[in-house]
């Protein structure tokens, strides 16, 4: 059976010297491994097609679970993400990050836009923002996936949060939101400037065109960083391997 899906790229393996095998994120039926003979040495529109990050209509032949790529209609290359190797670094962590959640035959169509975009969002941006868009990316991945926090009422008791630009909010990660002074006793806490939950409102509600549209101070950056890893790693529970190695580019720098 021929089959047609939309996606990108997350992996690619070359086999041997001319055949590939790539892992693809689809907006049909997930992440998806695929195999594409003879991509390498013998046809040159399949193997730019074939390459990281190269984003459009594949046309596979399916039998089983069992997938054979026969045609690649590109739209989106992200070439100029390679550009810069901090940036490509950045990239490669979201892909990464996307072949760790990613269900195999469930596709997931918003997880698939908010990629796109922080992939376009890189590559206009550069390496100055990537800090930054890793954060946002990971934020609004946790809310797509279903682990968004409860910013608004404490998830204890259920007052609402009070906004007052003077006050600092306290973060409960194992219970999954904002606890309020009465209710935080001895529980281990991140806690928040009131800017840095308002700019968390916004990475959670914005529409993915003016997601990344916008700047903060380094201590906002840091703050949001914190809640970041502290629940990335409570609902992922990955270690990544290209943020090893963005953290040994950065001490070179």
């Amino acid at each position: 059976m021929v089959i047609k899906v939309t996606g990108i790229i997350l992996k690619e393996y070359v086999v041997g010297e001319s055949d590939k095998f790539i892992t693809l994120f689809t907006k049909e039926l997930g992440k998806i491994q695929v195999g594409a003979p003879r991509a390498k040495k013998f046809d040159k529109g399949m193997a730019s097609g074939t390459e990281l990050f190269v984003y459009g209509e594949f046309v596979m032949t399916q039998f089983k679970h069992t997938y054979k790529l026969v045609g690649v209609e590109p739209q989106f290359t992200f070439h100029h993400l390679r550009e810069d190797l901090m940036t490509l670094s950045y990239a490669s962590y979201i892909a990464e990050f996307i072949s760790e959640v990613a269900i195999e035959g469930s596709g997931n169509e918003q997880l698939l836009s908010l990629m796109l975009y922080t992939l376009h969002s890189l590559e206009k941006m550069g390496s100055e923002a990537c800090e930054r868009i890793r954060r946002t990316f990971e934020m609004r991945a946790l809310g797509v996936l279903g682990f968004r926090p409860e910013l608004d009422h404490c998830i204890s008791c259920g007052t609402p949060t009070p906004q007052n630009p003077d006050k600092r909010y306290a973060l409960y990660p194992a219970e999954g939101g904002i606890i309020c002074e009465a209710c935080k006793g001895a529980a281990r806490v991140l806690t928040m400037s009131y800017t840095t939950w308002y700019v968390l409102h916004y990475i959670l509600g914005a529409p993915f065109k003016t997601l990344f549209h916008f700047e903060i101070k380094p201590y906002v950056l840091k703050e949001i960083g914190n809640v970041c890893d502290t629940l990335v790693t409570y609902y992922i529970e990955k270690p990544f391997k290209t943020l090893e190695f963005i953290k040994s580019l950065e001490n070179l720098a």
